[in-house]
């Protein structure tokens, strides 16, 4: 579910992005001397890169899905792909609007109902997600980010910084563990940090909850 018009630029900005968190080291320490700060305001510096990847994204999704139900050849399976993608980019309430509708027993007829309903439709930006309590956030994104912060040993770092004396060398040494941590599960679910390699919008949920989780850790125990 490809789109040539998609703008690269984007992701290879959240690639570098990433990268950077996982390194404190060499010619950063010269100009960068909390790795504490330096690190949550790499992923900060997502935000803007990220959220232009999805509306791009969601932009090419309308368009081909209009495309190919008026063809009248969708089945049920492609369906299925565009409410797997369409349920990572927009928010609960505008899913379950237009999922209703993405179904063979609509027939061609139902491009122009799926035209007008999707065509307000804005992705979910996560930052803005993560400023919600947690009872105001979705229930499944917000699981995705505490499995995801149980993979990172986003507990067993945080005990070790809750001791006393919490002197500078022990966080330190738990940041560059969770450096350490982070880069080794981009390379396990194949998440690329460098620029040769891109990810693929059914990756996006897992490089956000990435986000969120490291953000969770890093203002919680600052």
């Amino acid at each position: 579910m490809s789109d040539t018009t998609l703008d690269p630029t984007h992701q290879l900005v959240i690639i570098a992005r990433l990268s950077e968190f996982c390194q404190f080291k060499g010619h950063i320490l010269y100009h960068e001397k909390d790795p504490w700060l330096y690190m949550h305001e790499k992923l900060n510096q997502i935000q803007e890169p990220l959220l232009a990847l999805k509306t791009q994204l969601l932009a090419a999704t309308k368009r081909q899905l209009v495309a190919e139900i008026k063809t009248g050849g969708m089945t049920e399976e492609r369906y299925s792909d565009y409410k797997a993608l369409l349920e990572r980019l927009v928010s609960r309430g505008e899913f379950v609007d237009i999922a209703i509708h993405l179904s063979t027993q609509a027939g061609p007829a139902a491009a122009q109902w799926v035209a007008d309903l999707i065509k307000s439709m804005k992705p979910v930006d996560i930052f803005v997600e993560e400023r919600l309590t947690p009872e105001q956030r979705n229930p499944s994104w917000d699981k995705l980010v505490k499995e995801l912060s149980a993979r990172l040993n986003h507990d067993v770092l945080g005990k070790i910084l809750t001791r006393k004396p919490r002197t500078a060398k022990r966080r330190a040494i738990v940041l560059r563990k969770l450096r350490g941590i982070v880069a080794e599960y981009c390379t396990v679910m194949h998440i690329p940090i460098t620029a040769n390699d891109t990810f693929t919008p059914f990756m996006l949920p897992r490089v956000e909850a990435l986000i969120a989780a490291n953000l969770r850790f890093l203002r919680k125990y600052r």
